[in-house]
């Protein structure tokens, strides 16, 4: 018997063929944007190697604006060229300020627990840039990371600058370029991964 009604396989067949997928937004060109960070760490390093200020709070300003303009430099929504800047200059500020805060904590941290070394001082600058410099790409409006999110960044850079400090020891060639170069792909990859989970979804036809 021919069966008058509709077939059931219908809706979902018709469903199928109109659903749009789903592709998630993402803020930044990453490909672009770690392209640029291999091609800064390449530059610092071969700069570093030629050329060492007195001052290594300057050395540190570069490599927080060097990870800075790479992120301007891959968003997707472009901001103005006067806000930019300004983040840039942000940015490489926090850096130096987070050179300070390392040496403090290289006086304070020394004298409360035995054996810390430069690893605790270490771990206090890294993640005290990562959290404020992720304040600072919010407050710029380049990309609005959430507590946990950032936190998790957080202890990513803490765990790329003690790995790297690690290598640094054992590789005395090494200068403190290399964690500057560890924490920018810790920072960036952890954006990465926070990005594609918060990300808008997009519907495409």
């Amino acid at each position: 018997m021919e069966a008058n009604g509709p077939s059931l396989t219908t809706p979902l067949s018709h469903a199928n063929a109109t659903t749009p997928a789903v592709a998630v937004t993402e803020h930044f060109r990453y490909p672009w944007h770690f392209s640029l960070l291999t091609g800064f760490a390449v530059f610092t390093g071969v700069v570093s190697r030629l050329f060492v200020p007195n001052d290594l709070s300057v050395s540190f300003a570069w490599y927080g604006g060097f990870h800075a303009l790479a992120l301007v430099l891959s968003l997707n929504a472009h901001p103005s060229v006067g806000r930019s800047c300004l983040f840039v200059g942000t940015a490489a500020a926090l850096s130096a300020m987070t050179f300070h805060v390392g040496m403090l904590g290289t006086h304070l941290l020394t004298g409360l627990v035995q054996n810390a070394g430069p690893y605790a001082p270490l771990g206090v600058a890294a993640i005290t840039g990562a959290v404020t410099y992720g304040i600072s790409i919010r407050v710029f409006g380049l990309y609005k990371l959430s507590a946990g999110a950032l936190a998790a960044i957080s202890f990513g850079c803490l765990s790329a600058s003690l790995l790297a400090l690690c290598m640094l020891s054992r590789f005395h060639v090494l200068g403190p370029w290399w964690l500057a170069v560890f924490w920018w792909y810790a920072f960036s990859g952890g954006l990465w991964f926070c990005d594609r989970r918060q990300g808008v979804p997009k519907f495409t036809h």
